[in-house]
């Protein structure tokens, strides 16, 4: 071939590839399930690599605030497998400097504190953690639960649902007939639910179809229907330990037989009364029980709320993970109805960890706004439930998402950071800011690649061992206030 033949194809070569990559927009082109993709001209003639956030520092600097004391203090490494065992000699004030503090104004000082008055004062405390996936099978809430046991006192895995949505539990076991369904009240809403009586946990568990209140009731087929709840071997010894026991049921069109076993005898059995909203199943357990069963009977099934197993003083620590949620599930149920249940429970702090759902579909600053609204609405909504209790939200973690062979942050998460942010503090909450807190922009892959891992290949979720390390660092600051305002009253 002739040189100029030569030159003409290599110069129509790169005329064709230099269209290809100015009509192919930055983000792909979809064929079917494939994103095809081109380099940009800047990518070609420029460095363009990624830089990622080294961690480094907030892994290594990790302590127990509760270990602490204002003269020779000793960090407690969380991970001292991998993390040596530091010896500091190093004032209270001084050390607490690395803790990621939680924002508030003075309304939020002040509700947290009337809190810390409950949690110093009072003979029981309860703190519910509602989150999404961030916290399903216990994680970062059983740190948590742990830490407030062992500082303040109590047991037990709390409130939990009937039908349990996740193959993992970190804090017990739990085994359930085949007959079982649970009705969530987000995502895609089960048609055969007529009412919005969804209990405080986004959903309830029936053993039988519900049944319209517009056909009358036909007591034609005779359920029985077991749930068990055991120890998990893996999890805290004080969240092994059941001391009292509440089933909290409604709706149901007969009564109902449930018997509650323990150690395998009979130990207590009680009518679910018909026709009820509402309804407590309850007794104080045998010392030493860490497995109980629930045997149903009966012509229907109630709507069960949620089942607690937990002490009558100290703390009780609630874990209600709802998995694919936005946290804007509160306003749509039944406010009387939840009331009676909240009422009954008493919360003193409501920990809401929300926004990672919302990424992959926020598009525009319009979407960021209405989602900040939104979830205001629901601080107000449990603000009027529970107008004694604090509340302290957490923004999601960094998150990635991946484009062309890169992992980066999704474009809007700081900005739905900011929304979280701004819709606590204007409502009198605390915000702690688990974004910045872990590194900000672009740290979740130094999470992923941490030796051992911190968080998993989705780059979304936290590894086992990163829950625990993102929970300490809450815990902290969360103590941190608890020993200021420990001070302030003296």
């Amino acid at each position: 071939m002739k040189p100029i033949k030569i030159l003409f194809f290599t110069l129509g070569v790169f005329f064709l590839l230099a269209g290809t990559i100015w009509l192919t927009p930055d983000e792909g082109v979809k064929v079917g399930g494939f994103n095809f993709h081109m380099p940009t001209f800047s990518e070609m003639l420029f460095d363009n690599e990624v830089k990622y956030v080294d961690v480094s520092d907030i892994i290594e600097n990790q302590f127990d605030i509760d270990s602490l004391e204002e003269s020779e203090l000793e960090f407690d490494s969380l991970f001292t497998d991998t993390i040596a065992e530091i010896i500091h000699k190093a004032s209270y004030d001084s050390l607490v400097q690395s803790i990621h503090k939680i924002e508030m104004n003075d309304a939020g000082k002040l509700n947290l504190h009337r809190f810390f008055k409950k949690l110093h004062d009072d003979s029981l405390t309860r703190i519910m953690h509602y989150g999404d996936s961030q916290i399903e099978g216990d994680r970062m809430t059983s740190f948590i639960r742990n830490k407030f046991q062992v500082k303040f006192g109590g047991s037990g895995p709390g409130l939990r649902p009937a039908v349990q949505p996740y193959d993992y539990i970190f804090s017990a076991v739990q085994e359930n007939s085949d007959n079982w369904k649970r009705f969530p009240i987000y995502g895609k809403v089960d048609t055969l639910v007529e009412h919005n009586n969804y209990g405080v946990m986004g959903a309830f568990s029936r053993f039988a179809r519900p049944v319209s209140d517009s056909i009358p009731f036909l007591d034609s087929m005779f359920y029985e229907a077991e749930l068990s709840i055991s120890k998990s071997d893996i999890s805290y010894k004080l969240t092994r330990e059941y001391e009292h026991f509440r089933l909290f049921y409604g709706n149901t069109k007969s009564p109902v037989i449930a018997q509650l076993m323990v150690k395998g005898e009979v130990f207590l059995t009680d009518t679910l009364k018909q026709d009820l909203d509402y309804g407590v199943m309850e007794c104080d357990l045998p010392d030493s029980t860490n497995h109980i069963s629930i045997r149903f009977a009966g012509w229907d099934s109630p709507d069960i709320y949620g089942i607690e197993l937990a002490a009558q003083k100290g703390v009780i620590v609630d874990n209600i993970a709802l998995r694919g949620s936005s946290g804007t599930l509160f306003t749509k149920t039944n406010f009387e109805h939840s009331l009676k249940i909240y009422n009954d429970l008493n919360p003193g702090l409501f920990i809401l960890q929300f926004g990672g759902n919302v990424m992959p579909y926020i598009k525009n600053q319009k979407a960021i706004d209405n989602y900040g609204r939104w979830f205001k609405s629901q601080i107000n909504r449990l603000k009027r439930t529970c107008p004694d209790a604090a509340i302290i939200v957490i923004g999601p973690s960094d998150m990635s998402t991946k484009v062309k062979d890169k992992y980066v942050t999704y474009d809007y998460l700081p900005a739905v950071v900011v929304a979280l942010n701004e819709a606590a503090i204007s409502t009198g909450c605390g915000f702690w800011d688990m974004y910045e807190g872990m590194g900000g922009y672009n740290s979740m892959p130094s999470w992923v690649n941490a030796e051992p891992e911190l968080a998993r290949p989705d780059y979304v979720h936290f590894s086992p061992r990163g829950a625990k390390l993102i929970a300490n660092m809450f815990y902290n600051a969360l103590i941190f206030e608890y020993n200021n305002y420990l001070k302030e009253t003296k």
